[in-house]
């Protein structure tokens, strides 16, 4: 998140589209950051994840996974470049758990 008027609390917007200061009255410049700079509410959460995993059975799922790739790159049964992509791993693991929910309805 950067720090600048657009991610400020004081941030107010003119009808024209021009940035205002609720504070100060002044009028700021795209990437502009003054000393009264605060975080804005809705804004404040942002990120939190950074990059981490939050889900321990996604984290579990991952690395079994990537367990068995490695195994079958070892015994050549398969290529390095087969591995999963990251995002092909996610849609499988969503998809393999919305499975099992369905299946225990």
């Amino acid at each position: 998140m950067k720090k600048c008027c657009a991610s400020c609390q004081h941030k107010c917007v003119k009808q024209d589209g021009s940035r205002l200061c609720a504070l100060t009255m002044q009028m700021v410049n795209p990437y502009f950051k003054c000393r009264n700079w605060e975080m804005m509410e809705k804004l404040q959460n942002t990120g939190l994840g950074n990059g981490q995993v939050k889900r321990e059975e996604y984290l579990k799922y991952t690395f079994k996974i990537r367990i068995e790739e490695q195994e079958a790159i070892e015994k050549r049964e398969m290529e390095k470049d087969e591995q999963l992509s990251v995002i092909a791993l996610r849609k499988r693991f969503e998809y393999n758990r919305k499975e099992s929910i369905f299946m225990e309805m």
